[in-house]
């Protein structure tokens, strides 16, 4: 019988002994973020991909500027961004501050996010773990102008008084255990939004203003008005400068059956 020498035997990627390489992992206590622009993909097929990656930009942006003490940005991740703070108190502070000041922004897109506070293991800045799964796989579950949250982070909000509904256990993929959630309703924005791509859209400074018998519509390019215009049969389509006024909610339906709503929803 012949012996295997110490380099013939299997290997495995995940074994428990020291490796050089990998020095400098810390298990840490942390808060973890992931917030996106909801309708991103619309919007890329809708205005092309250079609108699209100056709104990723904008949003890391952003999220610089909200920041709260002891809470930093991790990483861009296409339209997303990664976020973690030392406890759930800053965490919550820093989304609510970003939140605030997307509502504002004019051309810009709905925010969503998923919110947990647990262990991690941090590395060169990045960080690796159950905690940072699960807030990407609630991220998922919010809708636009939506955070969910995890029981770890409930205690937070209500501390700084923020409403909050339960959404109750939800299992999550590739998690074993249902975890309890928990949603939180960011400020409405003032603006419309272009029905066309979802876009938030200030009157004052809106490229394109249609008027039908059914509402007021603003869009962010000649090109989304040119769409509604093919994807609508109104009665009355009027031209006309924009105005400081906001738009009533209402909707057209297509010739595809599709709602088209001034307000704009999920997409």
């Amino acid at each position: 019988m012949t012996t295997p020498g110490p380099d013939r035997g299997p290997r495995h990627g995940h074994h428990h002994g020291a490796r050089p390489e990998l020095g400098g992992l810390e298990q840490v206590e942390v808060s973890v973020a992931f917030v996106d622009l909801a309708g991103y993909s619309v919007l890329t097929e809708m205005c092309g991909d250079q609108e699209a990656a100056e709104l990723a930009i904008r949003l890391a942006d952003q999220a610089r500027r909200a920041l709260h003490p002891d809470s930093r940005l991790v990483k861009t991740i296409g339209d997303a961004v990664m976020l973690t703070a030392e406890t759930a108190d800053a965490m919550l502070a820093t989304i609510t501050t970003l939140a605030d000041h997307a509502a504002d922004e004019d051309g810009f897109l709905a925010l969503r996010a998923g919110i947990h506070h647990g262990t991690a293991v941090s590395r060169d800045g990045d960080l690796f773990g159950h905690a940072v799964n699960i807030a990407a796989r609630i991220t998922a579950l919010a809708g636009a102008g939506q955070a969910v949250i995890t029981d770890q982070v409930l205690s937070a909000a209500t501390r700084a008084g923020v409403p909050t509904a339960a959404l109750g256990p939800r299992s999550l993929r590739n998690i074993s255990t249902p975890i309890e959630l928990h949603s939180i309703t960011f400020t409405v924005t003032r603006h419309p939004h272009d029905p066309i791509c979802g876009a938030r859209i200030d009157p004052a400074t809106a490229p394109a203003h249609r008027h039908t018998d059914t509402g007021r519509w603003w869009f962010c390019s000649a090109d989304c008005a040119r769409r509604f215009d093919r994807a609508t049969t109104p009665t009355t389509i009027t031209t006309t400068a924009a105005t400081t006024s906001d738009a009533a909610a209402s909707s057209v339906t297509s010739p595809a059956g599709s709602a088209i709503t001034s307000r704009g929803g999920d997409r």
